[in-house]
């Protein structure tokens, strides 16, 4: 790129992470059809707000964020009937606790809280998901 951020490295940050955020999605099995850019770049800009947050910035924490986002992004658009039958019980209650923990916290900032919702309203939620989660 001539004019590009890339020139001075200010561009890789953003596409490593995205592509990591993709690999991980497909490795848990989300079809990439489900995840617009618009969705992808919203989830990292939220992984960022929490990085600048931070007393030091933590580069690893953008990473994190984004593979904590794919893990709850996979249990909403799979349901948990085929979340269980990929990963067996014992997952599919884990990501359940933390489904159930983000509908039951109120908090409207919460990172679990805005991917449910973000899912909802992009309308790529299994039916059982959808059914249980209202959020306003």
């Amino acid at each position: 790129m001539v004019l590009g951020f890339d020139f001075l490295g200010l561009g890789s940050k953003r596409r490593t992470a995205l592509k990591g955020f993709d690999q991980a999605l497909t490795a848990l099995e989300v079809n990439p059809a489900y995840i617009d850019d618009g969705m992808r770049y919203l989830v990292y800009k939220w992984a960022e707000d929490e990085e600048s947050a931070l007393p030091a910035p933590d580069p690893a924490v953008i990473d994190r964020r984004l593979g904590d986002a794919a893990v709850l992004i996979s249990y909403c658009v799979l349901g948990p009937a085929e979340t269980e039958a990929i990963w067996g019980s014992a997952v599919r209650i884990e990501r359940h606790t933390r489904f159930e923990a983000a509908l039951v916290s109120g908090n409207d900032e919460d990172f679990d809280v805005r991917l449910i919702k973000l899912i909802l309203t992009k309308g790529v939620a299994a039916p059982d998901i959808s059914a249980v989660a209202h959020l306003a």
